[in-house]
């Protein structure tokens, strides 16, 4: 050391030394001491201008997790956290710990004023006389030198006796001003909440939990106390885990020959001289006996991890930063329904994990699920799919509270991790995913609120020339001809759905979409320049966002975003935030929102679907009756997405919950499955969703959606739409926005459009019912040609000719040359095509097609 620096430290510890000295004459003598005595009052003075007052300690805040918890505050879903403590008051604290405490740090602690100068002086001339300096410091100056002083003083580098100088002097300060018993206990409560026990343990109540897994430290035992008392002297070097190894039952065992045992029994022997802690005889040779055995390593797993995650991205935009939220102490209730939660999470393991085990242990995991075997048959049919992923959300649409969030299945599961699987990922709240057919509802809404069609509007499913090189087909590649929007859309067919794009266009559906939350990836203009591919869910988007779309529609057209924290609480119970109450958004009229919402109702309804409600159609509630829901399924080209969304009626009260549920299914890396027969959306999603809602509201009532006012029905010609007349061969029934029906000066339908007056009747003329571009009259011309053959007639784009479900005809015979025709009735039907799924299949010449 230089001559110089050696002068410098030689002196600051002769400063130490006197003052300690001077404090002790004062503190305990309380009289006169000379003029040296004030000499070194007058330094102690000049040493004290720059402490923090010491009733700060009554301010003193430790760094503490960040616990969330779910909707009803008893689940704890995750802690954030840099410091693993959890702040316990005095009387919290048994009184066994405190004397653990005081015996191994401090055993004047409860009579010294802040120091004890007689360990001081001990340890000064210990290393006076050439020795390595003892330890002396007690509990109440370890506390100030963690919390009480400048950081100049304490950083590394700085003076050490100068330090220690201010130190006793502080320590001093703190006692005094908080004395007696209450005093001296705020000041073990705030040494046993900021020390640090090793193995990220700050504070006794961390320790208690790492080392021995306790919570409560009433159930502390003597032995385990005093160990966990002998920590905080050299806290790595004494780290338990350090010494630990298995036994023969798999547990984690300390020697006792160890260090930090030989510490503990030290402390043990020495209780009886603390305040009240008295072991017998038989009692200290049972301590001393008690094998350390650690709780071992506690991995940190969250509950429902997608969602805290998210959640935790919300508290630091509520909160400020994210070290407020790592160190804040916060209690968090969020939205989720922890029981909701975990029957989305064995849904997504049995439709997803299961299918990808092998038999044996995918049959276990079906069993270990409870699985009913109704169940496992869907399940079974995945098997070899090539499906390795998938998201789930359900909300509440009358409050836009997130109930259930899984964002990839599995997120422990990283021995299962691939390309295809990456279960970290949250595909439901950052992944962007093409909804498919899903989105069809989107672009009916903005056309019904446009008033460009109506549910009985007309639109033909005839393949047609869109585009360069594009010409989508339906999903069994069938073209029906002239359709209503209801069955157009209820069955999925694509063709109707680019028709009904084009006649609305892509900003009226990029501005309604965005009503409705929904954020394209690429933003606004990657749905404008999607084109009439726009319409069959081309374009990606966040599966929540569109959730929370849906439950746009179940509410009436009223949009609430989704939120995932209800209430923020600080470390002393007082709330610092709570979400506000919130006034819903009109995005869509309550009209349009009825009328997309009942044709979606028949998806569960066998009388209108059979198809899709053989996989949709709930039966449950208390008398097992038919529980009517709105569902959309989508599959996406090359059955890369698929996806099922769709809504419960509201509520008969406000106890519960309005339920939209969305689902994605398909791989992490948006491959497409390697499978000769891939799986669509009806025979993965469908199935998982159902599943989900139906176990979900097994006990709710049935409820029905309700008519808004300004919607009206009206009695229509079943294959043009219009009014009926002299050309009419059956009609049906179909709600219009008030003003926009048939016959009315608002219709958006004129009467008879499908038909022309021919051959002395009325023939069927697809030509006069095209508004689309003049371009797509040839094709709508040559499927009139194959028509008048019959259905099941291929054309140059791949598709054939066909009757609509049921129907033997299309509406009369196909306008043409005047001769006499007779009616064959299709042996290719819908209905049959579907149900063998061996016909499903998707040819978009690089778009997607959706079922």
């Amino acid at each position: 050391m230089p001559r110089r620096t050696r002068q410098r430290s030689q002196g600051s510890r002769v400063l130490a030394v006197l003052l300690t000295l001077t404090l002790a004459a004062i503190l305990v003598v309380g009289g006169a001491v000379g003029v040296f005595g004030v000499a070194a009052i007058a330094t102690v003075g000049a040493l004290s201008t720059d402490l923090p007052d010491p009733a700060t300690l009554e301010q003193l805040t430790f760094a503490q997790p960040t616990v969330v918890y779910d909707r009803t505050g008893k689940v704890e879903l995750a802690r954030f956290q840099k410091e693993q403590r959890r702040v316990v008051s005095y009387s919290d604290v048994p009184k066994l710990v405190v004397d653990a405490t005081t015996t191994a740090e401090d055993r004047t602690f409860w009579k010294n004023g802040g120091f004890d100068p007689a360990a001081i002086m001990s340890a000064v001339a210990q290393s006076a006389s050439g020795g390595n300096e003892r330890g002396a410091s007690t509990i109440t100056q370890q506390l100030v030198r963690a919390r009480l002083l400048p950081d100049q003083y304490v950083a590394p580098g700085a003076d050490r006796y100068l330090r220690k100088a201010k130190e006793l002097i502080q320590s001093a300060r703190v006692t005094e001003t908080f004395p007696g018993e209450q005093g001296k206990q705020r000041i073990v409560a705030a040494y046993l909440n900021q020390i640090f026990y090793g193995h990220d343990a700050y504070g006794i109540a961390a320790a208690a939990r790492i080392y021995f897994g306790v919570d409560d430290l009433e159930k502390l035992t003597p032995a385990q106390a005093a160990l966990l008392a002998g920590l905080p002297k050299s806290p790595t070097t004494l780290d338990p885990y350090r010494y630990a190894k298995p036994d023969k039952k798999g547990r984690l065992v300390v020697p006792s020959s160890a260090a930090p045992v030989v510490r503990r029994d030290w402390i043990l022997t020495n209780l009886s001289t603390s305040r009240w802690t008295r072991l017998d005889a038989l009692e200290l040779k049972k301590a001393l006996a008690e094998p350390v055995i650690l709780a071992g390593e506690q991995h940190v797993r969250f509950k429902a991890p997608h969602f805290t995650w998210q959640v935790r991205r919300q508290l630091e935009q509520i909160l400020g930063s994210a070290d407020a939220v790592d160190t804040g102490g916060y209690h968090v209730i969020t939205t989720l329904d922890w029981e909701g939660q975990q029957l989305a999470e064995k849904w997504m393991t049995a439709a997803v994990i299961a299918p990808n085990l092998s038999l044996k242990a995918s049959r276990q995991m079906l069993a270990d699920l409870k699985i009913p075997f109704r169940d496992r048959a869907w399940i079974a049919a995945l098997r070899g799919k090539d499906l390795h992923n998938a998201a789930l959300v359900a909300l509440d649409y009358k409050s836009g509270d997130v109930l259930t969030y899984v964002g990839s299945a599995g997120y422990y599961r990283d021995n299962m991790r691939s390309r295809k699987f990456e279960p970290k990922y949250d595909a439901a709240g950052d992944g962007a995913r093409q909804p498919g057919s899903a989105f069809k509802p989107i672009v009916y809404a903005t056309a019904f609120e446009q008033h460009k069609l109506t549910p009985g509007s007309l639109l033909l499913d005839i393949t047609t020339q869109f585009g360069a090189k594009w010409a989508p087909r339906d999903a069994d590649q069938l073209e029906r001809g002239p359709v209503l929007v209801r069955k157009a859309l209820q069955f999925s067919l694509n063709i109707p759905a680019i028709r009904a794009l084009q006649r609305v266009g892509n900003e009226a559906v990029a501005d309604q979409a965005a009503k409705m939350g929904i954020r394209f990836a690429g933003g606004r203009d990657a749905y404008l320049q999607s084109g009439l591919a726009g319409a069959i869910g081309t374009v990606e988007l966040r599966p929540l966002d569109l959730t929370a779309a849906y439950g746009t529609l179940a509410n009436g057209g009223q949009y609430l975003p989704p939120r995932m924290v209800l209430e923020i609480d600080g470390p002393d119970g007082k709330a610092v935030y709570k979400a506000p109450e919130r006034e819903p958004r009109a995005a869509l009229s309550p009209q349009s929102a009825f009328l997309v919402t009942d044709i979606l109702e028949g998806n569960t309804d066998p009388t209108q679907n059979p198809i899709w409600s053989a996989k949709l159609e709930l039966l449950n509630g208390p008398r097992q009756s038919r529980r009517p829901a709105a569902v959309k399924t989508g599959t996406a080209n090359d059955a890369r997405d698929l996806a099922t969304y769709g809504f419960l009626p509201p509520p008969a009260t406000d106890k519960q919950p309005g339920l939209a549920v969305g689902i994605w299914m398909g791989n992490s890396d948006h491959s497409n499955p390697r499978s000769r027969k891939p799986a669509t959306s009806l025979t993965a999603a469908a199935p998982l969703w159902h599943a989900f809602v139906r176990d979900y509201t097994a006990k709710w009532p049935v409820t029905q959606f309700k008519r808004p006012t300004g919607v009206i029905s009206s009695v229509i010609d079943a294959y043009s739409g219009g009014r009926p007349g002299p050309w009419t061969v059956d009609r049906t029934r179909e709600w219009f926005l008030s003003g926009t029906q048939p016959g009315r000066l608002g219709a958006i339908d004129p009467p008879g459009l499908l038909y022309t007056a021919a051959c002395g009747g009325w023939r069927v003329d697809p030509l006069k019912a095209e508004r689309g571009p003049f371009r797509w009259n040839a094709d709508v011309a040559n499927w009139m040609a194959r028509a008048r053959r019959g259905p099941g007639v291929k054309g140059p784009l791949d598709s054939s000719t066909a009757y609509f479900w049921g129907r033997a005809s299309w509406g009369g015979t196909i306008m043409g040359p005047c001769v006499r025709t007779r009616v064959v009735r299709s042996s290719v039907t819908h209905r049959g095509t579907l149900a063998n799924p061996r016909n499903w299949r998707g040819h978009g010449r690089g778009h997607h097609e959706a079922d």
